[in-house]
């Protein structure tokens, strides 16, 4: 396998303004006694200069999809083998396409440790545009199926938990209806990864909590949604209703996972009323928060649309501790700003703009 060459350059030659290629063909392979070996025109190979002085020549026949969709596993998982077994193939073949892109890119993408795996700053660079790169590539085998089958095709939605499982079941009747064909691939996951998932092209639609974030996505509001205090119906001695920041510091408080845009405005409404509880507990979703709070083991602050039929039952016992500001956030919709819609995901945009306008009566609740 050739390895990628670094070509140093003068800084007095060389214009640190602009990109220096050398023209297609210009070089060919030579035999140790210098004859020409083969005249063929060489592969393309994009060169750049970094720093004014040394120019990388990406060997772009190298730069296969696999190997880039390898690489975004990797900065998601954290895992060269974890990444290996989303990508369907073994470690051992992933550790050697990893290597190829490595030596096509000419930098080290890849840090490995006793941890686990992370991007360098280069491996950082190339995943960016690996997204877009692979968001293309699925455009395009989609625009050549619709070809053929203009009503079949698959949708990619990434949710966080409060539209999954509010805003999207009557959503998605309504889509089945209109699409039969097309197979629909739903994933719940906090806020901040559902926007990397639609920003790097693994999901055609995002609907999610607003979170900081500078992933290249459009954000279309779609509702304000509230969060409101959670206790079971014992725990509180008001029964609800105002609690003080004492009687709120005496209990544990349940939290989300990481990166959820429920946990975000939770924490910073609280820290700027300097309100603390007793300890803090996180758990993966939020039907086990529910359960966990109605048992008595804490309280929690949760969307209304998630909770008002446990406090219409009794179940729950919804609050708000004095002092601390309301809990209110926005729902976006998301798309990438780098890659067109298909067909079916505008489709689904279209329903979902329509059904925002009457979130409450869309989600069952009105």
């Amino acid at each position: 396998m050739p390895r990628a060459r670094i070509v140093h350059r003068s800084s007095r030659m060389v214009d640190q303004r602009q990109v220096v290629q050398t023209p297609l063909g210009a070089l060919a392979p030579t035999t140790a006694q210098g004859d020409v070996h083969d005249a063929r025109p060489s592969p393309p190979r994009l060169s750049a200069v970094n720093g004014g002085d040394v120019m990388h020549e990406v060997q772009m026949e190298n730069v296969h999809p696999l190997r880039l969709r390898i690489l975004l596993e990797i900065n998601r998982t954290g895992s060269i083998s974890a990444a290996a077994e989303r990508c369907g193939i073994g470690q051992p073949s992933a550790s050697m396409h990893l290597r190829t892109l490595e030596m096509a890119i000419g930098q080290r993408l890849v840090i490995r440790n006793g941890r686990g795996s992370r991007l360098t700053a280069a491996g950082t660079i190339v995943a960016s545009h690996a997204a877009r790169i692979l968001a293309t590539l699925d455009n395009m085998r989609w625009a050549l199926d619709a070809l053929d089958a203009p009503s079949r095709g698959e949708l990619r939605v990434a949710a966080s938990q409060t539209p999954s499982l509010v805003l999207m079941p009557p959503l998605l009747r309504e889509f089945s209806e209109r699409y039969p064909g097309v197979t629909v691939k739903v994933r719940t996951l906090p806020s901040e990864d559902v926007v990397r998932e639609v920003a790097r092209g693994a999901a055609d639609i995002g609907i999610a909590g607003e979170v900081p974030s500078s992933e290249p996505v459009l954000r279309q509001q779609l509702m304000v949604d509230e969060l409101v205090g959670i206790a079971g119906v014992d725990l509180l001695g008001s029964g609800g209703g105002s609690v003080s920041r004492a009687e709120f510091a005496r209990h544990s408080l349940l939290l989300g996972p990481e990166g959820s845009s429920t946990r975000l405005i939770t924490e910073r409404n609280l820290a700027r009323a300097e309100c603390r509880p007793a300890r803090i507990w996180t758990f993966d979703c939020s039907t086990a928060i529910k359960r966990a709070v109605a048992g008595g083991l804490g309280v929690s602050f949760m969307s209304r649309l998630l909770v008002s039929d446990e406090i219409q039952r009794g179940e729950l016992v919804s609050f708000h501790v004095s002092g601390v500001e309301p809990m209110v956030r926005p729902i976006h919709a998301l798309q990438p700003s780098l890659a067109e819609m298909t067909p079916h995901a505008a489709g689904f945009t279209m329903l979902l703009m329509q059904a925002h306008r009457e979130p409450l009566a869309a989600a069952g609740l009105a």
